[in-house]
């Protein structure tokens, strides 16, 4: 029985050394990291501007907006919604559609190639497709496409 207490009582020695070894590790991996040198100041600032971009998204995507945005889904014949494309013209662009296509898609836009013509969507609001206009508008400083409703 006294034996058993020994081993018992080395073993909790063992792990205890263990454990300080690696809580250790774990402290000196954390002050030589860049988040032990943050300031209060820096933190501040990274916590404004999160949350001004959730106050903007908040903005953008408020029940208000949604319920006016739906307001606007059509119905086909069928039952399904009716759908809407941006057709941009590849030659007012001077760009590749794959470059395109990257930027795009870094801005939440979808788009597909169709012959001389790139189309952004297809998407059932007709509203995120002026947001790609004002995007492209942007970007290129013209005003291109035409939002047609988008046909197989």
């Amino acid at each position: 029985m006294r034996e058993l207490v020994k081993y018992l009582l080395g073993i909790i020695i063992i792990l205890t050394i263990i454990y300080t070894i690696f809580i250790s590790y774990n402290v000196f991996v954390f002050i030589n990291s860049d988040e032990s040198k943050i300031t209060i100041e820096d933190y501040s600032k990274s916590m404004n501007l999160v949350s001004e971009e959730r106050d903007a998204l908040e903005e953008l995507f408020n029940s208000e907006n949604l319920k006016n945005s739906s307001n606007n889904i059509n119905i086909n014949y069928d039952g399904t919604p009716i759908t809407w494309v941006l057709k941009v013209e590849k030659a007012l662009l001077g760009t590749s559609y794959d470059v395109l296509e990257d930027e795009l898609l870094r801005n939440s836009f979808i788009s597909l190639e169709d012959g001389d013509f790139i189309l952004i969507g297809p998407y059932i609001d007709r509203s995120q497709l002026f947001l790609a206009q004002d995007y492209l508008n942007e970007k290129y400083g013209k005003d291109l496409g035409v939002i047609e409703k988008w046909q197989i």
